[in-house]
């Protein structure tokens, strides 16, 4: 039946919508086929369906995991910064104004009277009254002198070694240390001020303490004629720390104190240089402990203090070995050259770290054992150890700083005396501006980087034992009728750091020379064929007993016979004539030599019998029959050496 009064639209409008509702339909169902809307975009430019999301979150999780799990991650790259140079930067943009509060934050603290600092208007000086420092003196030097074997292996670490060893091996050379007493407390003393002198401004002190930059040593050598020659200073080893060397006058403030932190930090390797690594010959004693508490003049007291305080700063410097120095590095430019030591041959570099991390704690227990034996004796003499103030970094606190040097420059057989003088960072150093410049005295006081005492006096004469030499032990002179007169003797010659003996007898007309019998467990060894390592192996093994252990090769066996020729031989024997006793007594009769240089050289047995150099030489060569080698590749100089690096000027 056919609708009245309703047009087209009305009556098919529900037909329209649901064929548009139906396309739409087919539509949205043709896109998820066709166009995929549905994707999840993973990055920039891809994007996975979501069934594939998982699969995509674990692979991402797999590749984090693996970066934790990297044991050797890709570091980023550090840019360097020039911190002098920023500040130098902000300090000329800055402006001269200041930010002012609106009101004070309470009570003022008035810091100038607390550090005896004098604030005065318009320029001129801003601190008090100003003299030069003064640096306390050293004690009077005590020296001994020693022969030792240079391990070979150290020349290949640092060939400036060479200069003080024999071309051939056994590499013996002689040496004296050297050694002193400085009073820190004095120092401290003299910086506060006393009724003597005005003291230095703590101002410029305070912020990076004081700190011993070196030690310095001169010698004079005593002339045929009784004099001393002039005064010259020493040759230290190589690879002395040396933070005078590494500053110079022309450097900045911030370069003194960056060595000034490095000496503190080093304190005990700058102040008490470690001695050449040897294979043979007496173990390094300083000079206090070689020579007994007579002749060192010191007492039972004074001898185990300073025993104390040299072996607590020595556990704390094996406990606590050297930082790395590469923040110590510096720029050379400006004309000035940089001298660096050699590397150790990379054949000997790496080793042995577990033996030598075993030795470096057996030492320590050592150490601590003496330590502990130093306090009983301390205790029983009635005095109070204090292990903080021997162990205290500070040199302000300390009574009594032990400093000594190494004197390799010695030539055998000669006589030598010493002075020392310490040397300080100078406090003035740079402070121009602070002072008044138009002073020309106060501004002198600023131009060198560092401050020296006064010199000592001279120590007592040190002998340094002598390559050959003989002693005349005994003659007779015999009777109308019988042979010519006869003398025993004895020569002696350094090899492998001791003395060897061989003794006979002669008559006038006969020359001094002889054989000697060498221990067959010494070798001679060629570093190029064979490692330090193996070398230490060996040396150990026959040290423990191990006869049977095969002889490596680049090892030779040294010769089990040396001969010995002074080139010198006895004229005559012959009484004493300034003797009143009867001149047939054998201790009065007086030997004449003609030495190898043409001088007449008279003996007298019991004067050399009983003379020290005698005792000596017989005591050296005593050890010698029961000595040990010790093992090689020690290290050839303090690791210490390499945060002073030498500065030409």
């Amino acid at each position: 039946m056919k609708l009245k009064g309703v047009n087209p639209i009305a009556q098919h409008i529900e037909k329209a919508v649901l064929g548009l509702t139906v396309v739409i339909f087919l539509g949205v169902i043709s896109m998820q086929f066709v166009t995929e809307p549905n994707k999840v975009a993973i990055d920039s430019s891809r994007s996975v369906s979501p069934d594939q999301i998982y699969n995509e979150l674990e692979s991402k999780a797999n590749a984090l995991q693996s970066q934790i799990s990297d044991l050797s991650p890709a570091l980023p790259d550090v840019q360097p910064v020039n911190l002098v140079e920023r500040y130098n930067k902000a300090f000329k943009a800055s402006s001269g104004d200041t930010a002012q509060l609106a009101s004070a934050l309470g009570s003022g603290i008035d810091i100038a009277s607390m550090l005896s600092i004098v604030i005065t208007e318009g320029g001129g000086p801003a601190v008090g009254p100003i003299e030069s420092m003064h640096v306390p003196a050293t004690s009077t030097p005590i020296a001994s002198s020693t022969w030792g074997t240079l391990d070979p292996y150290a020349i290949l670490e640092i060939p400036e070694y060479e200069e003080f060893i024999p071309a051939a091996q056994p590499f013996d050379f002689p040496s004296v240390s050297i050694e002193v007493d400085f009073s820190g407390t004095a120092l401290r003393d003299v910086l506060q001020g006393t009724n003597e002198f005005p003291g230095v401004p703590r101002l410029f002190w305070v912020s990076t303490g004081m700190a011993v930059m070196g030690l310095d040593v001169e010698r004079q050598a005593l002339q045929d004629d009784g004099s001393w020659s002039a005064s010259e200073s020493i040759s230290t080893p190589p690879g002395t720390p040396l933070p005078t060397g590494a500053v110079t006058k022309d450097d900045g403030l911030v370069r003194l104190n960056t060595i000034i932190a490095s000496a503190q930090e080093v304190a005990s390797e700058v102040m008490r240089p470690m001695f050449p690594p040897t294979i043979s010959g007496p173990l390094w004693q300083p000079p206090s402990d070689a020579l007994d508490s007579q002749a060192s003049g010191l007492t039972e007291t004074q001898r185990a203090q300073r025993q104390l305080t040299r072996l607590t700063a020595e556990v704390e410097r094996l406990k606590n070995p050297t930082r790395s120095t590469a923040s110590n590095t510096r720029s050379t430019g400006g004309g000035k050259t940089a001298r660096s030591t050699t590397t150790r041959d990379p054949r000997t570099s790496g080793a042995r770290t577990t033996s030598r991390s075993d030795v470096n704690d057996q030492k320590i227990e050592r150490l601590e054992s003496q330590i502990e034996t130093l306090q009983t004796t301390l205790e029983r003499l009635g005095v109070e150890s204090d292990l903080a103030g021997a162990a205290s970094s500070d040199i302000l606190d300390q009574e009594f700083v032990q400093l000594w040097a190494h004197d390799m420059g010695v030539d055998a057989g000669e006589t030598y005396r010493y002075r020392t003088r310490v040397v300080l960072n100078n406090p003035y150093f740079r402070k121009g501006p602070y002072l008044d410049e138009t002073n020309d005295a106060q501004q002198a006081l600023t131009v060198e980087p560092f401050a020296s005492g006064d010199w000592s006096e001279w120590s007592e004469p040190v002998g340094v034992g002598a390559k050959e030499f003989f002693f005349v032990t005994e003659a007779s002179q015999p009777l109308i009728g019988e042979q010519l007169p006869q003398a025993r003797v004895e020569l002696y010659s350094m090899y492998y750091g001791y003395y060897r003996r061989s003794s006979g007898s002669i008559s006038p007309g006969q020359p001094l020379m002889g054989d000697m019998r060498i221990s067959s467990n010494l070798f001679l060894i060629d570093t190029e064929a064979i490692d330090s390592d193996n070398v230490a192996s060996y040396i150990e093994s026959v040290n423990a007993g191990q006869s049977d252990t095969e002889f490596p090769q680049g090892l030779f066996s040294a010769p089990d016979r040396l001969s010995i020729n002074l080139d010198s031989f006895m004229i005559q024997v012959a009484s004493d004539p300034l003797s009143p006793s009867n001149s047939q007594d054998a201790q009065n009769l007086r030997l004449l030599f003609r030495m190898a240089d043409g001088s007449l050289d008279s003996r007298i047995p019991a004067i050399d019998r009983n003379s020290q150099l005698y005792n000596q030489a017989q005591s050296s060569a005593t050890k010698a029959s029961r000595s040990q080698l010790r093992p090689t590749g020690q290290p050839a100089k303090s690791e210490a050496a390499d945060l002073f690096i030498t500065v030409d000027p």
